[in-house]
């Protein structure tokens, strides 16, 4: 952080602090640094200032990263310009205005898009706290993975369990559950948290645990913002490891990776696990306790200082085309089954990516073990079955956006497979690309949970608020 002073619009100069500021796939005004103002006269003239330069960045909120559709917001309002989120939250409900709330606008079937408002809840610069004796730190919704991971990591502490790529806010990834490369020995994202602060539609806030308001927690956590905007999360950290032993083991096909997630991904000295393929090949990482010994079929083991963070800077150059580029449409899904059935289903899966279209477009496969704590809460909607070790297949395809027939084409067989996987008694990850009906949703949810999601929505004054949660699907 640097002290000083910024130029203001009208040429003068404010006092405050200069803050690091970079939002996903935005390559103009947005990136580099912002002003966080110490007066109250900056504050009036940085208000004025980004209210101006808001309307340069309505192509950013009409797409997700999706990029399969273009939803013009009317407009676009944030807690610091436009009001506290409890008010643009009550206002927004009393006039019948459709909203939703975008982070990074990670989702990639319009669930985060809106043609009225949109709450833009991106803010990397929030900051943590410690609360109470066990090490839990408190912080609102719009920070990213990434930045209270170093945050954390300065403090001795760790996030449990963590996505590949760090840069989502941790809001939007909780509202969807949270898989993460621990999960393997810690369960899901939503299982580290604590408590939550959700904002309903009539501006009313409330703390949210397993112990107070327990419904509304086990609907919020997976639910993608359907009872509520969460405001602020309570989470429990771990001790720091700067360093961890990774290993890299090479399968000879899915038949083999799916047999070392069964086997030696839970062996008990293994702290993450995930597997790929890409560019024909079949791998699997994982990384051990200080004292466990290397799986026997590793090619490699070798330290890596702040794993976590090497893990995102990889994903992030791999997938950079996809990620920051604005070409490409990306429909990209997660299924998360049994273990009697997952092996049928990634069968199914590579029929599926043998022939056009996934042959033609298909990025990478990405498998996770996920084995929850004992007494895990029963999340309604969250992406997880009832079985003590559950196992996940990313299936993320990318074509043109002008490639209208391949878009068309991949979407058929992603529902075809979301067909199955409901057959099979297993979850999506409702940030993805899944066109849902009616029985589909019954099927996987159940008619009682749908219809009592209804009534809360109802009650709580939501039937505007995170429309697009299914898809183009409305409940």
């Amino acid at each position: 952080m640097h002290h000083g002073k910024c130029s203001d619009p009208a040429g003068g100069a404010v006092p405050g602090d200069l803050v690091r500021y970079t939002r996903p796939g935005v390559q103009g005004a947005d990136r580099g640094l912002t002003w966080r103002p110490s007066t109250p006269l900056a504050i009036d003239l940085l208000v004025a200032h980004r209210f101006t330069e808001r309307a340069k960045h309505v192509k950013e909120f009409s797409q997700d990263f999706g990029r399969t559709s273009v939803v013009v917001p009317r407009k676009v309002v944030r807690a610091d310009l436009d009001g506290t989120v409890e008010e643009l939250m009550r206002e927004a409900a009393a006039d019948g205005r459709d909203m939703v709330v975008r982070g990074a606008g990670r989702s990639t079937n319009t669930q985060t898009l809106s043609p009225d408002l949109v709450l833009d809840n991106y803010r990397p610069d929030a900051t943590p706290r410690f609360v109470g004796a066990d090490h839990h730190v408190e912080v609102g919704s719009g920070i990213t993975w990434l930045e209270l991971e170093k945050w954390l990591n300065r403090h001795g502490r760790a996030n449990p369990v963590l996505p590949s790529y760090l840069d989502i806010t941790i809001g939007g990834n909780l509202s969807i559950g949270g898989f993460g490369l621990a999960s393997v020995r810690s369960g899901i994202q939503g299982d580290q948290v604590v408590e939550i602060e959700l904002v309903d539609g009539t501006g009313r806030t409330r703390r949210c645990s397993d112990r107070e308001n327990a419904e509304l927690f086990r609907y919020a956590l997976g639910g993608l913002g359907q009872v509520g905007f969460i405001k602020t999360v309570v989470l429990r950290t771990v001790a720091h490891r700067p360093v961890s032993r990774a290993a890299r083991i090479e399968h000879t096909g899915p038949d083999d990776l799916v047999a070392f997630m069964r086997g030696g991904a839970q062996d008990p000295g293994v702290s993450s696990y995930f597997g790929m393929f890409e560019r024909d090949a079949w791998y699997s990482f994982v990384t051990l306790d200080d004292d466990a010994p290397g799986p026997a079929e590793a090619t490699q083991v070798m330290p890596v200082p702040d794993y976590i963070l090497y893990s995102h800077q990889e994903t992030a150059k791999v997938l950079h085309h996809l990620l920051e580029e604005d070409t490409h449409a990306n429909l990209w899904v997660d299924h998360v089954l049994d273990e009697e059935h997952f092996p049928a289903f990634v069968r199914r899966v590579r029929e599926a990516m043998a022939v056009p279209p996934l042959a033609d477009t298909l990025v990478a496969l990405y498998f996770l073990v996920v084995r929850r704590p004992e007494g895990a809460t029963p999340f309604v909607l969250a992406p997880v079955v009832d079985a003590p070790v559950q196992y996940l297949v990313g299936i993320f395809a990318a074509t043109p956006k002008a490639d209208a027939d391949g878009i068309a084409g991949i979407r058929r067989v992603l529902r075809d497979l979301l067909e199955a996987c409901a057959d099979a008694g297993g979850r999506p990850y409702l940030y993805g690309t899944h066109d849902f009906d009616t029985e589909l949703l019954h099927r996987i949810y159940g008619a009682p949970a749908l219809d009592r999601l209804r009534e809360l929505r109802a009650e709580l004054s939501l039937t505007h608020f995170s429309r697009r949660a299914f898809g183009d699907f409305r409940l």
